[in-house]
Protein backbone atom coordinates (compact mmCIF):
# COMPACT_ATOMS: atom_id res chain seq x y z
CA UNK A 1 0.00 0.00 0.00
CA UNK A 2 1.43 3.40 -0.93
CA UNK A 3 1.57 6.48 1.31
CA UNK A 4 -1.38 8.35 -0.28
CA UNK A 5 -3.55 5.24 0.27
CA UNK A 6 -2.55 5.11 3.95
CA UNK A 7 -3.42 8.79 4.40
CA UNK A 8 -6.80 8.21 2.74
CA UNK A 9 -7.50 5.30 5.11
CA UNK A 10 -6.48 7.47 8.08
CA UNK A 11 -8.68 10.36 6.88
CA UNK A 12 -11.68 8.09 6.36
CA UNK A 13 -11.18 6.44 9.75
CA UNK A 14 -11.15 9.84 11.43
CA UNK A 15 -14.52 10.65 9.80
CA UNK A 16 -16.50 7.56 10.95
CA UNK A 17 -19.36 8.62 13.28
CA UNK A 18 -20.36 6.96 16.54
CA UNK A 19 -22.90 4.18 16.30
CA UNK A 20 -26.38 4.86 17.72
CA UNK A 21 -25.57 2.63 20.70
CA UNK A 22 -22.27 4.42 21.41
CA UNK A 23 -23.93 7.82 21.04
CA UNK A 24 -26.68 6.83 23.50
CA UNK A 25 -24.07 5.66 26.02
CA UNK A 26 -22.17 8.95 25.77
CA UNK A 27 -25.31 11.09 25.95
CA UNK A 28 -26.24 9.06 29.03
CA UNK A 29 -23.07 10.24 30.79
CA UNK A 30 -20.51 7.58 29.88
CA UNK A 31 -17.04 8.48 28.65
CA UNK A 32 -16.38 6.31 25.62
CA UNK A 33 -12.78 5.32 24.89
CA UNK A 34 -11.92 2.42 22.67
CA UNK A 35 -9.72 1.18 19.91
CA UNK A 36 -10.75 2.74 16.60
CA UNK A 37 -11.53 -0.45 14.70
CA UNK A 38 -12.67 1.57 11.68
CA UNK A 39 -9.08 2.76 11.34
CA UNK A 40 -7.59 -0.72 11.40
CA UNK A 41 -5.02 -2.02 8.97
CA UNK A 42 -4.95 -5.81 8.52
CA UNK A 43 -7.30 -6.12 11.50
CA UNK A 44 -4.91 -4.29 13.83
CA UNK A 45 -6.12 -1.00 15.27
CA UNK A 46 -4.20 2.07 14.32
CA UNK A 47 -5.85 4.55 16.64
CA UNK A 48 -8.13 5.37 19.51
CA UNK A 49 -11.41 7.20 19.61
CA UNK A 50 -13.09 8.85 22.53
CA UNK A 51 -16.30 10.74 23.22
CA UNK A 52 -17.87 12.70 26.05
CA UNK A 53 -20.87 14.92 26.65
CA UNK A 54 -19.82 18.25 28.14
CA UNK A 55 -22.30 20.62 29.80
CA UNK A 56 -20.95 23.71 28.06
CA UNK A 57 -21.46 25.34 24.67
CA UNK A 58 -19.34 24.30 21.67
CA UNK A 59 -17.82 27.80 21.72
CA UNK A 60 -16.64 27.36 25.31
CA UNK A 61 -15.34 23.83 24.67
CA UNK A 62 -13.52 25.00 21.54
CA UNK A 63 -11.90 27.90 23.42
CA UNK A 64 -10.64 25.62 26.21
CA UNK A 65 -9.46 22.89 23.81
CA UNK A 66 -7.42 25.29 21.69
CA UNK A 67 -5.70 27.12 24.54
CA UNK A 68 -2.13 26.06 25.37
CA UNK A 69 -2.60 27.34 28.92
CA UNK A 70 -5.69 25.15 29.35
CA UNK A 71 -4.09 22.15 27.57
CA UNK A 72 -1.43 22.05 30.29
CA UNK A 73 -4.27 21.57 32.79
CA UNK A 74 -6.26 18.87 31.02
CA UNK A 75 -3.87 16.89 28.78
CA UNK A 76 -2.33 14.17 30.86
CA UNK A 77 1.49 13.96 30.67
CA UNK A 78 1.78 17.22 28.71
CA UNK A 79 4.79 19.12 30.07
CA UNK A 80 4.96 21.98 27.58
CA UNK A 81 2.66 23.60 25.02
CA UNK A 82 3.81 26.44 22.80
CA UNK A 83 2.23 28.11 19.78
CA UNK A 84 5.00 28.29 17.17
CA UNK A 85 3.05 30.10 14.47
CA UNK A 86 -0.48 31.35 13.85
CA UNK A 87 -1.92 31.97 10.37
CA UNK A 88 -2.93 35.53 9.55
CA UNK A 89 -6.59 34.44 9.42
CA UNK A 90 -6.20 32.35 12.64
CA UNK A 91 -7.55 29.27 10.80
CA UNK A 92 -4.51 27.19 11.73
CA UNK A 93 -1.57 27.12 14.11
CA UNK A 94 1.67 25.21 14.46
CA UNK A 95 1.91 23.98 18.04
CA UNK A 96 4.79 22.32 19.87
CA UNK A 97 4.10 19.81 22.62
CA UNK A 98 6.48 18.01 24.96
CA UNK A 99 4.96 14.86 26.44
CA UNK A 100 6.41 12.60 29.13
CA UNK A 101 4.71 9.24 28.51
CA UNK A 102 6.43 7.17 31.18
CA UNK A 103 9.56 7.23 33.30
CA UNK A 104 11.09 4.45 31.18
CA UNK A 105 10.39 6.17 27.84
CA UNK A 106 12.06 9.34 26.54
CA UNK A 107 10.09 12.57 26.41
CA UNK A 108 8.54 13.23 23.02
CA UNK A 109 8.80 16.70 21.51
CA UNK A 110 6.72 17.25 18.39
CA UNK A 111 5.13 19.97 16.30
CA UNK A 112 1.68 19.56 14.79
CA UNK A 113 -0.59 21.68 12.65
CA UNK A 114 -4.03 22.38 14.09
CA UNK A 115 -6.60 23.41 11.48
CA UNK A 116 -9.61 25.14 13.00
CA UNK A 117 -13.26 25.28 11.98
CA UNK A 118 -14.64 27.04 15.06
CA UNK A 119 -16.57 25.93 16.99
CA UNK A 120 -17.11 22.62 15.19
CA UNK A 121 -13.79 20.94 14.49
CA UNK A 122 -10.04 20.80 15.03
CA UNK A 123 -7.95 18.66 12.66
CA UNK A 124 -4.43 17.73 13.72
CA UNK A 125 -1.59 16.65 11.44
CA UNK A 126 2.03 15.87 12.15
CA UNK A 127 4.70 18.39 11.11
CA UNK A 128 7.95 17.38 12.80
CA UNK A 129 9.63 15.96 15.87
CA UNK A 130 9.43 12.69 17.76
CA UNK A 131 6.31 11.35 16.08
CA UNK A 132 6.43 9.61 12.73
CA UNK A 133 2.65 9.87 12.44
CA UNK A 134 0.15 11.98 14.34
CA UNK A 135 -3.30 12.49 12.91
CA UNK A 136 -6.32 13.52 14.90
CA UNK A 137 -9.72 15.07 14.71
CA UNK A 138 -11.87 16.69 17.39
CA UNK A 139 -15.53 17.24 16.45
CA UNK A 140 -17.94 19.28 18.54
CA UNK A 141 -21.69 18.85 18.09
CA UNK A 142 -24.09 21.21 19.85
CA UNK A 143 -26.66 19.56 22.12
CA UNK A 144 -29.61 20.92 24.10
CA UNK A 145 -29.91 24.06 21.96
CA UNK A 146 -26.19 24.78 22.27
CA UNK A 147 -26.04 24.49 26.08
CA UNK A 148 -24.02 21.25 25.87
CA UNK A 149 -21.58 19.61 23.46
CA UNK A 150 -20.90 16.11 22.20
CA UNK A 151 -17.12 15.90 21.81
CA UNK A 152 -15.66 13.10 19.69
CA UNK A 153 -11.91 12.64 19.38
CA UNK A 154 -10.03 10.26 17.13
CA UNK A 155 -6.26 10.01 17.13
CA UNK A 156 -3.51 7.94 15.59
CA UNK A 157 0.02 8.26 16.97
CA UNK A 158 3.19 6.45 15.90
CA UNK A 159 6.50 7.51 17.52
CA UNK A 160 9.74 7.70 15.51
CA UNK A 161 11.51 5.30 17.87
CA UNK A 162 10.46 1.68 18.28
CA UNK A 163 7.58 1.40 20.72
CA UNK A 164 4.99 -1.34 20.28
CA UNK A 165 1.75 0.10 18.88
CA UNK A 166 -0.21 -1.86 21.50
CA UNK A 167 1.62 0.09 24.23
CA UNK A 168 0.74 3.44 22.63
CA UNK A 169 -2.90 2.37 22.26
CA UNK A 170 -3.03 1.08 25.85
CA UNK A 171 -1.60 4.36 27.16
CA UNK A 172 -4.12 6.41 25.17
CA UNK A 173 -7.03 4.21 26.28
CA UNK A 174 -5.94 4.52 29.91
CA UNK A 175 -5.27 8.29 29.87
CA UNK A 176 -8.07 9.62 27.65
CA UNK A 177 -10.97 9.13 30.10
CA UNK A 178 -9.27 11.31 32.70
CA UNK A 179 -8.20 13.83 30.04
CA UNK A 180 -11.78 14.16 28.80
CA UNK A 181 -13.20 14.43 32.32
CA UNK A 182 -10.73 17.19 33.21
CA UNK A 183 -11.49 18.95 29.90
CA UNK A 184 -15.20 18.82 30.81
CA UNK A 185 -14.50 20.23 34.27
CA UNK A 186 -12.40 23.05 32.79
CA UNK A 187 -15.21 23.88 30.35
CA UNK A 188 -17.86 24.23 33.06
CA UNK A 189 -15.60 26.06 35.52
CA UNK A 190 -16.30 29.78 35.98
CA UNK A 191 -14.33 31.95 33.57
Amino acid sequence: MNLPSLWLIAALALAVPLTDTERARVLGGEVLVDTDVAGSVNGESQGVRAAIRIGASPERVFAVMTSCEEALRFVRRLESCRVVETAADSRHQLIEHVVNLRWYLPRIRFVFRADYDPPREVRISNVSGGLREHEGRWTLEPLDGGAATLVVYRVRVVPRYPVPQWLILATLKRDLPETLRVLAARCVAPV
